[in-house]
């Protein structure tokens, strides 16, 4: 009878047993999925927290990425192609294109500092200024130092007289103007032409009068009859002439001395040595200036006229 009992109690604590094992069984089949489950979500996790980190890492390389800083010189002269205004604000014809232009490069960054004109040059020679932004035409002694964008703008010149002047007909030849009297500012185009005129006919020479007048006060001399005559830019004699009403004529010149005062009939932003990729950004931005109607729109603004060059 005892081993009878024995043997039913072994019997129940071994049938025990086989339960708690398969329940026990169970149990930890069930918590295999869960565990593997949260073991993927916390690699997920891992991996996304790696791509926001990289994203932030690339976003922070973007903006490390600072626009480089392009200084250009102008004189703050004639009007209107650079002038300061009577708010102190600097402004003009080839300010607001060289703004538009740079508008289109985000790689770099504009400053203009106005200088006096021989400062333009010196600052280009050591690369304090990158461009000369002054309505500059190209010669042979500015190619050798420096870099030229394509032309910003078309231009030609005109000889200002009194309208009494007997002279006021037309300009075929230097000769024309032999024992005249003018006034022009040094180292521009227009009296490097005078100067080189005057060294290989040194007796039918041109006077010349340097000074950095204003040009409409240079203007109001011819006027006033204290100069013969006066070189410039015809669009901005039409300016000047339209804003004070002179009483001069602006008197058309021949191909052969206007070839003389610029090679080409444009005006150029100067580059310093070295920039050639500043360069062909700054063409590629101004072939969209002019092809998109902004180069239009700012010379009506100051001209009346469009003398934009063309692409065609």
């Amino acid at each position: 009878m005892k081993r009878d009992r024995l043997k039913k109690a072994i019997v129940g604590v071994l049938g025990a047993a086989t339960i708690l094992g398969a329940i026990s069984g169970c149990s930890s089949n069930s918590q295999k999925p869960a565990e593997t489950t949260t073991a993927k979500a916390t690699e997920e996790s891992k991996k996304e927290e790696t791509s926001s980190v990289a994203a932030q890492s690339g976003s922070e390389t973007t903006a490390a990425a600072e626009p480089v800083t392009i200084y250009a010189a102008t004189g703050g002269s004639p009007k209107p192609f650079t002038f300061v205004d009577s708010s102190n604000q600097l402004t003009g014809h080839n300010i607001e294109l060289i703004k538009a232009i740079f508008d289109r490069l985000p790689q770099y960054k504009l400053e203009i500092e106005v200088t006096d004109f021989p400062s333009i040059f010196a600052g280009l020679d050591s690369d304090r200024y990158q461009i000369g932004v002054n309505n500059f035409a190209k010669n042979e002694k500015r190619k050798e130092k420096y870099l030229f964008t394509d032309p910003i703008f078309v231009n030609e010149y005109v000889a200002i007289f009194a309208k009494d002047n007997k002279k006021a007909e037309s300009i075929n030849t230097w000769e024309d103007l032999s024992g005249l009297k003018t006034i022009s500012q040094s180292g521009i185009n227009i009296t490097t032409a005078l100067e080189n005129y005057n060294a290989a006919n040194p007796q039918k020479a041109i006077n010349i009068e340097y000074s950095d007048e204003d040009l409409v006060l240079q203007i109001q001399d011819v006027e006033a009859g204290k100069y013969d005559f006066v070189l410039m830019d015809k669009p901005m004699f039409e300016y000047y002439e339209k804003e004070f009403n002179f009483n001069v004529t602006g008197v058309s010149i021949s191909s052969d001395v206007a070839k003389d005062l610029m090679e080409e009939p444009y005006s150029y932003l100067i580059v310093s040595k070295g920039n050639e990729k500043l360069v062909e950004d700054l063409n590629q931005a101004l072939k969209e200036v002019i092809e998109d109607g902004t180069s239009k729109e700012i010379n009506l603004k100051w001209f009346g006229s469009d003398y934009s060059p063309s692409y065609k």
